[in-house]
C-alpha cells in the first residue's frame, strides 16, 4: 500500500492568494442581501482577482476541468440573459407578466422594453454574488490537489472562531456590537453569518470536516494523537457552540454530522512506527482545554440555548416558512416555464402573497432554496439544477465504491457528505447564497473531482499492470 512521503511542497502563489480571499470571504461574507455594505468591498476584490487568476489560467487547466467551466459558464449566461431587455411584444407575451402589462395600458405608460427578469436589480445582485465563488474556481483550478486539501485546516478553523464570537455575542446582550450586519438575528449566535441558521449549518459541517483532518495528513502516532485530540477538543466546543445558535435545521443536520464521523474517520497511515514511548504534555494540554471550554458553554447553554426550547415549541409546525411552500408551488407554475428571474423572490411573492400569509415582516427567500429556483429559475434553472445533483451524486458514489486508501478518497467523501447535508439545509433555508458557504461548496467540489479522478488512475493502472498509473496516482497525491 502506498504511503504519502510526507515531503513538504512550496506552496504556489495561487494557494496563497486563495487562502487569502478565503479569509476575506470569512470576514465580510457572511451575508448575501444586496444592501449589506461588507460586499461592496468582498464584491470588486473577487472581480480584480478573476482578473489575476484568468491571467495565470493556463489551457490544460481548463481542458481538465472543461465540464466545470462549462457548468460556470451555463449559470453566468443565463442569470446575464435575464437582464437583456425584450421587447414589449416579446415581455408581454411571457407567463406572468400580465399584471404588469395591465398596469402599463392603465398608466398609458405605452411600449417599454423590460428585462425577462421580474425584479432586476435583484437579478444584479445575483450575478455580482457569482464573482465571489468563480474566484475560488478559478484559483482551485491551479493549485494541485495536496494544496486543494491543505485548505481544510482553514474552513475548521474559521467555524470555531465565528462559533467562539456567536458565544460572546448572545452573552454581551441584543445590542452587542459583535454583531456585524445591521439586519440580523440579534437574540442569536450568529457569529460571522447575518442568519442563525447559516452559522449553524456550518458548524455541522465542522464535524465531518473534523474527522477527516484527524484521518490525514500526519506521519508518526504522536502526531496522530495530538491531531486526534485536538479534533474531538474541537468537536466537544462545536456542539454546545451549535446548540446555542437556536437553529432547529441546525441541530438536526449536526446530529447527521456527528454520525458521519463514523463512516469518515480511518486511522492514519503512518510513516513512521512508535519506536519508544514518549512523553508529551500536547495531549493532556488539549483534553485540559476542551473540558474547561465545555464547561463554560455548557454553563452558557443551559441559560441562553433557545434550540431546544424551539424544538419543543407546540407552534412550530405553524412556522410560517413551511406554510409558504404550497403558495410558491403555485406562483412558480404561474412563472413557469422562463421563471420570474433569479432573486426576484421576494418582490414577486409580494403580488401574490396570500392574505392569510399577512405579515409585518417580509421574506426575502422561500426558505426552500429548491422551490426557490423552481420558482425564479424556471425551467433551465431546473435543468442546471439538477445537472449538478446528478455530477454531485454520481462522483459521491464513486468516491462510496472506491476501496482505494488514500487522501483522495477520504475527502471525496467528505465533500459528498457535506453536499449531502448542504442539501438537506436547502430544504428549510438558503446556506448556499451565504458567500463563505458557496466558497466551502466549490473547495468540495474539487475535493470530489479529485477523488473520482483518482479512482480512474486507479483502475488504469490495474489494467495497464500497475506502475505507470501508480506512479501518477502517487505523485498527484504528493503535488
Amino acid at each position: 500500500m502506498h504511503r504519502p512521503s510526507g515531503k513538504r511542497y512550496p506552496k504556489s502563489v495561487q494557494f496563497w492568494l486563495l487562502l487569502a480571499f478565503l479569509g476575506v470571504t470569512a470576514l465580510l461574507g457572511g451575508g448575501a442581501r444586496g444592501d449589506v455594505a461588507s460586499l461592496v468591498i468582498l464584491r470588486p476584490l473577487a472581480g480584480l482577482l478573476c482578473g489575476v487568476a484568468l491571467a495565470t489560467l493556463r489551457r490544460e487547466q481548463v481542458t481538465e476541468n472543461r465540464g466545470l467551466f462549462a457548468f460556470a459558464a451555463a449559470v453566468i449566461v443565463y442569470v446575464a440573459i435575464q437582464l437583456v431587455p425584450l421587447p414589449p411584444v416579446i415581455w408581454h407575451m411571457l407567463p406572468g407578466r400580465e399584471i404588469v402589462a395591465q398596469i402599463d395600458t392603465a398608466t398609458g405608460l405605452g411600449p417599454t422594453w423590460r428585462p425577462i427578469s421580474m425584479a432586476p436589480l435583484a437579478t444584479w445582485n445575483a450575478l455580482y454574488s457569482l464573482l465571489v465563488p468563480l474566484v475560488v474556481l478559478l484559483l482551485c483550478v491551479q493549485i494541485p490537489p495536496r494544496q486543494r486539501r491543505d485548505l481544510l485546516p482553514f474552513f475548521i478553523a474559521f467555524g470555531v472562531i465565528s462559533g467562539l464570537i456567536g458565544l460572546l455575542q448572545v452573552t454581551s446582550g441584543y445590542s452587542s456590537p459583535l454583531y456585524f450586519y445591521r439586519i440580523t438575528n440579534h437574540d442569536a449566535a450568529v457569529g460571522l453569518f447575518a442568519n442563525r441558521n447559516h452559522q449553524a449549518i456550518f458548524l455541522a459541517c465542522i464535524f465531518p470536516m473534523a474527522a477527516v483532518l484527524a484521518s490525514t495528513g500526519v506521519r508518526t502516532p504522536e502526531q496522530a494523537r495530538v491531531r486526534t485530540g485536538l479534533m474531538i477538543a474541537v468537536a466537544l466546543v462545536i456542539f454546545p457552540l451549535l446548540l446555542v445558535t437556536g437553529s432547529r435545521a441546525g441541530f438536526v443536520l449536526g446530529l447527521i454530522g456527528i454520525a458521519s464521523t463514523v463512516a469518515l474517520y480511518r486511522r492514519p497511515a503512518l510513516d513512521i512506527p512508535t519506536k519508544r514511548k514518549t512523553r508529551t504534555i500536547a495531549g493532556p494540554m488539549v483534553l485540559a482545554v476542551a473540558i474547561v471550554a465545555g464547561i463554560a458553554l455548557l454553563m452558557v447553554l443551559f441559560t441562553r440555548a433557545k434550540t431546544l426550547s424551539r424544538i419543543t415549541a407546540a407552534d412550530q409546525l405553524e412556522d410560517l416558512r413551511f406554510r409558504v411552500w404550497g403558495p410558491i408551488v403555485d406562483m412558480a407554475w404561474t412563472y413557469f416555464p422562463t421563471g420570474s428571474g433569479i432573486g426576484s423572490f421576494a418582490e414577486v411573492f409580494q403580488v401574490h402573497e396570500p392574505e392569510k400569509l399577512l405579515r409585518l415582516s417580509y421574506l426575502n427567500h422561500a426558505h426552500n432554496d429548491w422551490l426557490e429556483v423552481y420558482m425564479t429559475g424556471g425551467l433551465i434553472g431546473c435543468a442546471l439544477l439538477l445537472t449538478a445533483v446528478v455530477v454531485i451524486a454520481r462522483d459521491s458514489l464513486a468516491a462510496w465504491r472506491n476501496a482505494t486508501p488514500g487522501a483522495e478518497r477520504t475527502f471525496g467523501r467528505l465533500a459528498s457528505v457535506l453536499f449531502a447535508m448542504l442539501g438537506l439545509a436547502s430544504v428549510a433555508d438558503y446556506p448556499l447564497r451565504a458567500p463563505s458557504i458557496a466558497c466551502l461548496a466549490v473547495v468540495a467540489i474539487f475535493w470530489l473531482g479529485d477523488a473520482a479522478r483518482a479512482r480512474t488512475f486507479t483502475a488504469t493502472s490495474t489494467k495497464n499492470g500497475g506502475s505507470l498509473g501508480a506512479a501518477r496516482l502517487a505523485d498527484q497525491a504528493q503535488g
